[in-house]
């Protein structure tokens, strides 16, 4: 599946997606990721809190895919993730409250998307998986951010680390999971193809 023109055929990426098309969603990540990190990197001006968004939302993307094909506009979508992804972030180091504000302002457009993610389970059982496997400062700074939901101040804090170290330990630890996921997605279409022989 290409989904080199996002503005013609987006949907039926989404379509093929909603399937578990991975070449799909690697196409769609090429297609995207540019503008959701200008998005991203004109609300929080910053490349490495940027780089974090853009990283989650593909990653929030792949885990609700199976919704995809029940969404009526796409792109409306994506943008709704990546804006409350951003807004969240803001939330979280509220220190800026004119920009807190600019991003409330993009979020108020009308969008009628209810916002449903069903994990798959195989997906989110490798995602655990590789966390597990992540050396140990990693591990603790990924689950204290994903799932605890600390600012890096407050991560650096707790571990005694520089706020850009947390950075950096975070930054390496959504790579890891997104190489693993390409790594797995490369697995599949080898066996799909050995079973079509």
């Amino acid at each position: 599946m290409s989904c080199r023109d996002p503005y013609e055929i987006i949907t039926a990426c989404f379509q093929s997606l909603a399937k578990g098309d991975l070449g799909a969603f690697e196409a769609f990540f090429e297609a995207y990721k540019k503008r959701v990190f200008g998005v991203a990197l004109k609300m929080l001006k910053s490349s490495v809190e940027a780089e974090d968004i853009v990283q989650e939302v593909f990653l929030s993307i792949w885990q609700s895919r199976a919704r995809l094909d029940k969404i009526n506009d796409p792109e409306a979508y994506l943008f709704t993730i990546t804006h409350n992804a951003i807004f969240t972030r803001l939330k979280k180091a509220s220190r800026d409250q004119k920009l807190l504000n600019t991003v409330l302002h993009h979020i108020a457009l009308k969008q009628n998307i209810t916002e449903e993610t069903i994990a798959a389970h195989e997906t989110d059982k490798l995602i655990s998986e590789t966390i597990q496997q992540l050396p140990p400062q990693q591990r603790t700074v990924y689950e204290l951010s994903k799932l605890e939901g600390l600012s890096y101040n407050e991560i650096a804090e707790r571990m005694h680390l520089s706020p850009n170290t947390v950075r950096n330990h975070l930054a390496e630890s959504m790579k890891t999971i997104r190489i693993v996921l390409k790594k797995w997605s490369v697995f599949i279409v080898a066996a799909t193809g050995l079973l079509l022989k």
